[in-house]
């Protein structure tokens, strides 16, 4: 497959290859899995002084017997009599590797891993090798970094087995493949540095081949269609399992393709960046609120939560159909969030990503008559020192306050000398940051409420 395509995609840029299949190439070693892939998945070896066929079977080869295969496919007479500079294509499936691994980087909520099976407890740092199978539940997340610093993101509800994770011997090349076959990942590549290094991602009706990018992969639980949107870089689409000239699309960066069973493609520019309301509000709310401005190109809109910058550490996420999304509490501190918005066509547009402050401060109030006089009693969330303040004001929400006391610590004020009448009554609160990296304070007031006093 790879040889097909290296006339137009060079290996310093940023291309991406997806080919369709119908279902998902099985790969074997011996001498039937090298016939299958002969087409497919080869490296080309150009032969130095002092090469024979035996030799490189010895050394390379999984099976020093595999050099039969070899000879046939490249009609070489003589395994002992090679040319040096001679090229020889040579399958995959034959090549000797050793093991790579991926790094678990960070996670949220309920994550399974299970290898050679055995469910494993996930850690952070921990190692994770070829076989593995990863899924994530509702509100769950995680991030592996991958040897050469490549990342790959699950978000929840998702499921991913790890289906190569390589290092071949014969030209000091990584070929990772992953098989998606639920729910999304994000695979943010590092720039491959050798023309032989594979990273693939496999779903049940797609294979995509990258050389450094940042895209992602999604399955459709419904219609099982592949989608596959190019952040950065290119992608080319081909029907079928081999690339065909005639038949090549071009997937740019801001673009995307949609791959059925049947083979069709369907390619759609994607939905800009969509905008966020107030963006630098602190998120103080028991649940996070965050507003979109409305636009028709657009029937919903996708968040996620992340710790840092590069969304390694994702918190949480929301999808909604349409522009307010919540999200449940999260911990005080400084966030990222990435915004999308969902076309009608199935495809997630580009992304926004915004920074912003959550410090929980929740307010709320009561007034009651008791035998004393009227009670006043606020309440609420937040960490950090609180104080309160009580205004009253008489006939009108824009009087003057008859009674305004601020820097209150306690949590009630009863009054017992209030005139008959209407009376109009808020309380605030200006809480202070426990945070000494970061002390900047929140204040907010509750809504006025009316209360009438008929003694």
């Amino acid at each position: 497959m790879f040889e097909e395509f290296r006339n137009w995609m060079p290996s310093s840029g940023l291309r991406l290859l997806l080919v369709l299949s119908i279902c998902a190439l099985a790969i074997a070693p011996g001498e039937a899995a090298a016939r299958k892939n002969s087409d497919s998945e080869q490296i080309t070896y150009v032969f130095k002084r002092g090469d024979t066929l035996y030799r490189l079977a010895n050394n390379y080869l999984r099976k020093s017997s595999d050099y039969r295969a070899v000879q046939r496919l490249n009609r070489v007479a003589n395994p002992r009599v090679i040319p040096v500079g001679t090229s020889l294509r040579i399958p995959v499936a034959l090549l000797k590797y050793r093991p790579s691994e991926a790094r678990l980087s960070a996670f949220r909520g309920n994550i399974s891993i299970a290898s050679d099976g055995q469910n494993r407890t996930p850690v952070t740092g921990m190692n994770i090798g070829e076989g593995s199978n990863i899924r994530t539940a509702a509100r769950s997340f995680m991030t592996l970094q991958l040897e050469d610093g490549s990342q790959v993101s699950l978000p929840s509800n998702s499921h991913v087995r790890i289906t190569r994770l390589r290092h071949i011997l014969l030209t000091d090349s990584i070929d990772y493949e992953l098989a998606v076959d639920k729910g999304r990942v994000r695979s943010k590549v590092a720039p491959l540095e050798k023309k032989a290094d594979r990273y693939r991602v496999r779903t049940p009706v797609a294979v995509s081949a990258v050389r450094g990018t940042d895209y992602r992969t999604r399955v459709d639980e419904i219609s099982g269609t592949a989608f596959s949107e190019t952040v950065e870089g290119e992608v080319v689409v081909a029907a079928g399992e081999r690339l065909n000239g005639a038949n090549l699309v071009t997937i740019a960066a801001g673009t995307g393709a949609a791959a059925t069973a049947s083979g069709a493609i369907a390619k759609a520019q994607l939905l800009s960046p969509p905008e966020l309301l107030d963006p630098a509000n602190v998120q103080s709310e028991a649940e996070l609120h965050f507003a979109v401005e409305p636009r028709e190109s657009a029937i919903g809109h996708r968040l996620s939560i992340a710790s840092d910058a590069g969304f390694v550490d994702i918190v949480a996420e929301a999808e909604v159909r349409g522009t307010v999304l919540e999200l449940p509490t999260i911990p005080n501190g400084r966030y990222f969030a990435k915004l999308t918005a969902l076309a009608a066509d199935g495809f997630e547009g580009m992304p926004a990503t915004y920074s912003f402050k959550r410090q929980l401060s929740t307010l709320g109030g009561s007034a009651d008559a008791g035998d004393f006089g009227y009670r006043f009693k606020w309440f609420g969330k937040g960490e950090g020192e609180r104080f309160y303040r009580l205004q009253i004001l008489k006939d009108s929400k824009t009087s003057v306050p008859i009674i305004d006391e601020a820097g209150l610590s306690a949590d009630t004020v009863t009054l017992s000398d209030l005139a008959d009448g209407e009376y109009f009554w808020r309380v605030g609160v200006i809480q202070f940051s426990s945070d000494p990296d970061d002390p900047a304070a929140i204040e907010k007031w509750t809504d006025f409420e009316k209360m009438t006093v008929a003694n």
